[in-house]
């Protein structure tokens, strides 16, 4: 890999390779390395393409760190949570109330009260029950809780691998066919307000069209509710799908084109009246933080097993197990080799330290020529790396989680 290379990832667009120089030659633990900026220009492209009526709850599953959450408080966005120690650390990292969502199929009842307590701007409903322990929770603390209702709809994105799409068999939401049950207990209902729906159904899409038309579908399914159960819609919370590029062969999501078709869709005659006053929710997570954060590792051995060059490096899938996972390739880099300017490539086989042949990142990962000391890098770690993994396996130490900015 040249040096001009590293500037085709997003991180190093933002952050100088200097910046790394210090904490590559100090290396004395695996780590997370993340930059702020990238979380910022993250955004201001998404906001700068988007309608203005479309606004941005940052999904905190991505990447939960404190100070990922104060910054992006900072940045006046809002977030959404899927648990009561998620609403806890939007609340503590700077989040008003009225900026918290919460979404889950299996909430707790204590979840519930905590959420109606601090009186956050909504609930997402997925099943009926749900509806009638909130409705009881809110009526206990004398309060009236705004929600969502999460339908499960009949069509899908196009997930590459399923994560939280589908239009078959979900636990999440409540199945489209089954509306007239939610409005039936919900006329019943008396202690919350019904303030629109919500359709999650895709993750790490990149292709801006299919964005495109599971907004108008999600739109069209908001306008039909509407209108057969004579409800007021306020606001349609169309969920994430936001993707970023892992492998070499994939390309970046298209927002300036989406943006454009996004803003003729709110524009049409067929959907102004009934939109107008309605804010459209998008729940981006990976898309901010995914390419914030790299992954850092030592190799401490290199050998050979029937012919094949092994990497054995000091970090594994305790610290960061998407890749195995979701069968999901990340790019590897070698900074010490591009410090010293080597320019050799070779392909290797890349293992972690624990007592499991999952704990390994591929058998054909090329690399620059690389030797026992040499810290390299996993990049676009920064979303569902650490807290996505399983830190307590054969109680290695964890890893560090630090900021450049």
């Amino acid at each position: 890999m040249k040096k001009v290379d590293l500037i085709h990832f997003d991180f190093f667009k933002h952050i100088s390779t200097d910046c790394l120089k210090d904490i590559v030659y100090k290396y004395e633990l695996p780590k997370y390395v993340y930059s702020k900026k990238v979380i910022t220009e993250s955004l201001i492209s998404l906001r700068g393409n988007l309608p203005p009526m479309f606004e941005i709850f940052y999904a905190q599953k991505s990447n939960p760190n404190k100070n990922i959450l104060r910054h992006i408080n900072s940045l006046g966005i809002s977030c959404d949570t899927a648990s009561q120690g998620e609403i806890r650390a939007a609340l503590e990292s700077g989040f008003e109330s009225e900026k918290i969502m919460f979404t889950g199929p299996s909430k707790r009842e204590p979840e519930l009260e905590y959420a109606v307590e601090k009186e956050i701007f909504s609930v997402n409903i997925e099943s009926v029950q749900e509806l009638m322990l909130l409705d009881k929770i809110a009526e206990r603390y004398g309060k009236k809780q705004n929600i969502l209702v999460r339908f499960n709809p009949n069509y899908e994105t196009g997930e590459q691998t399923r994560i939280i799409g589908g239009s078959g068999v979900s636990k999440f939401g409540i199945d489209i066919e089954q509306a007239d049950d939610f409005f039936v207990q919900y006329q019943k209902s008396k202690h919350v307000s019904l303030l629109g729906i919500h359709i999650f159904n895709s993750s790490q899409i990149l292709d801006w069209e299919k964005i495109y038309n599971n907004t108008k579908n999600v739109i069209n399914t908001a306008k039909e509710l509407s209108e057969k159960y004579s409800f007021k819609v306020s606001y349609i919370d169309l969920g994430g799908g936001f993707g970023i590029p892992y492998g070499t062969d994939e390309k970046h999501l298209d927002i300036k084109s989406l943006g454009i078709s996004l803003t003729k869709l709110v524009s049409d005659k067929v959907y102004n009246e009934f939109l107008n006053g309605v804010k459209l929710i998008f729940e981006p997570g990976r898309f901010l933080s995914g390419a914030s954060g790299i992954y850092l590792a030592k190799v401490q051995y290199k050998k050979i097993s029937r012919g094949k060059e092994i990497l054995l490096i000091d970090g594994g899938i305790h610290h960061f197990l998407r890749p195995v996972l979701l069968g999901a390739s990340h790019p590897v880099v070698n900074l010490s080799a591009y410090y010293e300017g080597r320019e050799k490539e070779k392909t290797y086989m890349v293992a972690g330290p624990l007592c499991t042949s999952l704990d390994a990142y591929g058998e054909d990962v090329v690399l620059l020529e690389t030797k026992p000391g040499d810290v390299i890098a996993f990049m676009n770690a920064g979303a569902y790396g650490y807290t996505e993994s399983m830190p307590y396996f054969l109680s290695h130490p964890h890893a560090e989680e630090i900021f450049l900015d």
